[in-house]
């Protein structure tokens, strides 16, 4: 990988969008699978109110869990490769930016695909009256990324708010 500003910025906002990509999915999990437990990976096929149906989802929304910190994990030893490679401060706002896109990407994915293609699940066991909500916010995640990204643009890639590159 060569030292230039444009590939650090690039390595920074696909690595951010993997963290960030597996990192929504695991807040979409503990949130909604565990501590709410308003839906399970499977809970349209194994009725999550019976006691063998509920065992199943757990079994299957950890399994999804490994897999999604595996992924994280990945974005993270990318990230520190990234960074320490560089010979000059990276615009952390890239991180930030790429984490909100890859996590907003993960929650479209989930609403769309999960959610109506697939029919694995809804936001709320048995019924569909939440999906559209959560496509919104997930589109509204997936802006906020999108406007971060902008703003470390606008910015012209520093490193802080009042800290240049060096050229």
């Amino acid at each position: 990988m060569s030292d230039t500003v444009d590939d650090h910025r690039r390595s920074l906002l696909v690595w951010g969008g993997v963290l960030g990509f597996g990192l929504g999915a695991l807040v979409d999990v503990m949130v909604f699978h565990q501590v709410f437990q308003t839906h399970h990976l499977l809970s349209s096929f194994y009725d999550p109110m019976t006691y063998d149906g509920l065992r199943t989802n757990v079994m299957f929304d950890g399994l999804f869990s490994l897999a999604m910190l595996g992924i994280a994990g990945v974005g993270m030893v990318m990230l520190w490769r990234t960074v320490n490679r560089a010979t000059r401060p990276l615009p952390s706002l890239v991180v930030v930016g790429g984490g909100l896109v890859g996590a907003g990407v993960f929650n479209v994915y989930d609403g769309i695909v999960d959610h109506y293609l697939l029919g694995l699940h809804d936001v709320v066991h048995g019924t569909e009256a939440y999906n559209p909500h959560w496509v919104v916010v997930s589109l509204l995640m997936l802006g906020a990324g999108l406007a971060t990204l902008w703003l470390a643009e606008r910015r012209g890639g520093r490193a802080t708010a009042t800290e240049k590159p060096a050229d």
